[in-house]
């Protein structure tokens, strides 16, 4: 059932929007878009998850909240974003289908020390942009075509952890992350006139940029869930480094350069609570902040750093089983989120602003479940960034438990 369930996922996911993957205009430069891991549950209260314990549906957030799993467990995450950019010449449509997060858990000793592993797209970079371009007269021909930039790359995490109950009430969790990932830039002049039969007179242009990372980092965690009605949790990623190997080749009169440089990821701070006020109704909050002008690496991207940070607020109706409750035993989910982007775009910083709404439908058995939610958003600002987007994503997440042991 959890094998059947997974690949449904897949299919729906990867058939909720057609034509070729690409980004927001916003992630054509630096260091790319911080890709949403978070699963379907959390899209669709806003983005918190940082104070969760739930043993039925458990979230990857803040590895300390797996303390209670009795099971072992698979979750599987996939989304589909449908975007409209504009610009202040033009207006394009781009979609993508993206699996940003798998995850796996399980308990050494039930409800006191757990191991888990899994696999994050941490940032993400995929676009092209294509321009029309006369560049004038050269020996008495006047030379035309197009300009042409291909950028598309992923950073991920391989997090290898564990989350520990210390106390009643108090776990810890800690993390080595693999970091690994790469990115190509293809920038090409075509020149298409002047042509005769035998093509064009002129050879194109072609120059790829290729990076390689790899690196480790550290993620540790806390979770205080002293009453039934209250949980806190808080993380941190100590400030690391990730290597970078860069291969430069030009086409045409093929040449190839190599060269290194190392980018220092400062610290990650994120925090979160979770308040149960009344029967099923719980409420949480999430905050993120991670000082990027603090960051080193290549100076083109240096000088547009500034500061990140990320606020997630929103509800939940917990799922119930009560005898022939029909629809109204369904969870009910909705939430909103704000985030300052790590980069300046066209001078401004970028802002992304994003509300949610989802659902989702227990297995038999309280085994996991089939998560669904809906975001609408909005990144940037045409007046101070010269580039807006509007955003619509459906994530999908499969949870599945199995009894081991």
């Amino acid at each position: 059932v959890l094998l059947l369930a997974v690949v449904s996922c897949l299919v729906v996911t990867g058939s909720l929007v057609p034509g070729a993957a690409a980004q927001t205009p916003f992630a054509l430069s630096n260091i790319g878009q911080r890709t949403t891991s978070d699963d379907a549950r959390m899209m669709a209260r806003g983005g918190w998850g940082m104070a969760v314990a739930d043993s039925v549906n458990p979230g990857f957030k803040n590895l300390a909240s797996l303390y209670p799993l009795r099971h072992l467990v698979l979750k599987f995450t996939g989304y589909g974003d449908y975007m409209e950019s504009q610009d202040t010449r033009d207006q394009r449509m781009n979609s993508r289908v993206v699996a940003p997060d798998i995850r796996v858990a399980g308990p050494v000793f039930k409800e006191r020390l757990i191991l888990t592993a899994g696999f994050q797209v941490h940032r993400s970079t995929q676009y092209h942009t294509y321009l029309d371009t006369i560049w004038g007269e050269v020996w008495s021909d006047s030379i035309a075509g197009n300009d042409q930039f291909n950028r598309s790359g992923n950073r991920f995490r391989v997090p290898l952890g564990g989350a520990l109950k210390i106390l009643p009430g108090v776990a810890i969790s800690g993390a080595v992350n693999i970091e690994g990932g790469s990115l190509t830039g293809t920038a090409n002049n075509f020149f298409t006139d002047p042509a005769d039969s035998r093509g064009p007179f002129y050879q194109t242009n072609v120059k790829e940029t290729y990076d390689e990372y790899h690196g480790t980092s550290q993620t540790w965690g806390i979770l205080l869930n002293p009453f039934s009605w209250f949980q806190a949790g808080a993380s941190w990623t100590p400030a690391h480094k990730i290597e970078a190997d860069r291969k430069v080749t030009h086409f045409g009169v093929t040449q190839a350069a190599y060269s290194n440089y190392t980018m220092e990821i400062p610290d990650e701070y994120m925090a979160g609570l979770q308040l149960r006020p009344f029967g099923r109704l719980r409420l949480g909050v999430d905050g993120m902040f991670q000082p990027y002008s603090e960051f080193t690496g290549p100076e083109e991207w240096m000088v547009d750093m500034e500061d990140e940070y990320s606020l997630s607020v929103g509800l939940e109706r917990m799922q119930a089983r009560k005898r022939r409750g029909g629809l109204s035993n369904l969870p009910l989910r909705l939430g909103g989120s704000y985030k300052r982007w790590a980069y300046r775009v066209g001078g401004e910083v970028g802002e992304e602003k994003m509300i949610g709404l989802g659902t989702g439908f227990p297995f038999g058995q309280n085994l996991g479940s089939l998560d669904v939610s809906v975001s609408y958003g909005i990144i940037g600002d045409l007046e101070k960034n010269g580039i807006e987007s509007e955003i619509w994503r459906l994530t999908i997440s499969v949870t599945g438990l199995e009894r081991w042991w």
